[in-house]
């Protein structure tokens, strides 16, 4: 069972559902957006995509990866390792009507795909009054000189 700090995470990128997910390509970074089809309590997130994606070849060749999300009043960066999944059983059972806008040949194909990360870490930052109280604290600290606190943080081992 996942502990709290986990749950906390996991609970976040249910509500925001699309991440920047973050790979290696040709000795540089490249992020794109990703709809997380399913977010699992020990914090493994599942993506869809197609076979032939740049994504795809990105995750076989080299399994270190991120993905971010972000809110109004919360932030999280996860890091852990990627994997293609083929298996017809399991795109099935992730498969869903949304999923069809992009993989119309269906869950059976071998044109779809899908994006496993094994999630590692987490960081997230909270601010309970989103970016205007950021941007306030860091107006304060500029005029006042002392350092403000703008919310809450936290490194999380998955």
């Amino acid at each position: 069972m996942a502990n709290e700090e986990v749950r906390k995470v996991i609970e976040f990128v249910n509500d925001v559902r699309i991440g920047m997910v973050t790979t290696q390509s040709q000795g540089r970074l490249v992020s794109r957006p990703l709809t997380v089809i399913e977010a699992k309590e020990d914090g493994d997130l599942w993506f869809f995509s197609t076979a032939e994606s740049a994504v795809v070849r990105e995750f076989e060749a080299q399994d270190l990866v991120n993905v971010s999300f972000s809110g109004n009043k919360e932030w999280v960066s996860i890091s852990g390792r990627a994997s293609v999944v083929r298996d017809v059983a399991k795109k099935k059972e992730l498969w869903n009507p949304v999923v069809e806008t992009f993989a119309t040949e269906g869950p059976g194909s071998p044109d779809t795909v899908l994006l496993r990360i094994d999630s590692e870490s987490a960081e997230y930052w909270e601010n309970p009054g989103g970016a205007a109280s950021v941007v306030a604290g860091w107006v304060k600290q500029k005029l006042t000189g002392q350092s403000t606190k703008p919310g809450d943080s936290n490194i999380v081992q998955m």
